[in-house]
C-alpha cells in the first residue's frame, strides 16, 4: 500500500491495460531471466527522483531509501523461482542489488518480498546498504550484504531499478506476478 513516504510506485496490473504505472504477470518457461515490462512494452523501473520530485539544489546523497517489491509465484511444474532487483533499466550482472529465491514449488504458489536498504554517496557514486527478505516457505534473507557491493551510480538521476524473475529449471506454465514494486523513504 502507497503512503506518504513513496517516491515511485508501480502495481501490479490485469487486463484491460492500465498504463506506465502498471506490470502484467508474465509466464516462465525456461531458466532465461526475464526483465519485467510495463503495459506499453517499456522496462517497468522506479526511480528515486521522478521528474521534479526535488526541489532545486535538493540531494538525495547520504539519504537512506528502500526498493521493495513483492509477487507472487505460481509454478507449472517442480521448481525454485528467483527475483531479482537492479540498478538502471537492464540486465547487467555488475548492477544486481538484490535477489532471492523461493522454496522447491511443485505446481504449487508462493508470495514473497525483497528489500533493499540503500544509500547513494555522492561523492564516491556508489550505493551500499543491505537487502532482507522472504519467499514462500524457503529460509527468509536476513539482513545480508547487497548482491553486489559497491554499485557505481554516477548521478542522481541515475538512482533507478528494474526487477526480474527467472525459473529455477525449465518448465513450462510459471506464473510470476508483481503485486508491487516501490522506492519509499526508507
Amino acid at each position: 500500500m502507497a503512503n506518504v513516504n513513496m517516491q515511485d510506485r508501480l502495481v501490479g496490473a490485469g487486463v484491460p491495460a492500465q498504463g506506465v504505472k502498471a506490470v502484467p504477470a508474465v509466464t516462465l518457461i525456461t531458466t532465461t531471466e526475464k526483465l519485467l515490462l510495463d503495459q506499453t512494452g517499456a522496462t517497468a523501473v522506479v526511480t528515486v527522483q521522478p521528474t521534479g520530485s526535488f526541489p532545486a539544489g535538493g540531494s538525495q546523497d547520504g539519504i537512506k531509501f528502500v526498493v521493495r517489491a513483492s509477487f507472487k509465484t505460481t509454478t507449472g511444474g517442480s521448481s525454485t523461482s528467483v527475483v531479482s532487483i537492479y540498478k538502471g533499466n537492464s540486465i547487467v550482472s555488475g548492477n544486481k542489488v538484490a535477489s532471492i529465491t523461493s522454496q522447491s514449488l511443485a505446481t504449487l504458489s508462493a508470495s514473497g518480498f525483497l528489500e533493499a536498504h540503500l544509500v547513494w554517496d555522492s561523492t564516491a557514486l556508489v550505493l551500499s546498504g543491505y537487502q532482507t527478505g522472504a519467499y514462500g516457505t524457503a529460509t527468509p534473507l536476513a539482513n545480508t550484504a547487497l548482491t553486489n557491493t559497491a554499485i557505481a551510480v554516477a548521478n542522481q538521476q541515475a538512482l533507478q531499478f528494474c526487477i526480474t524473475a527467472t525459473n529455477g529449471s525449465s518448465v513450462t506454465g510459471t506464473t510470476f506476478t508483481l503485486v508491487e514494486f516501490v522506492i519509499d523513504n526508507g
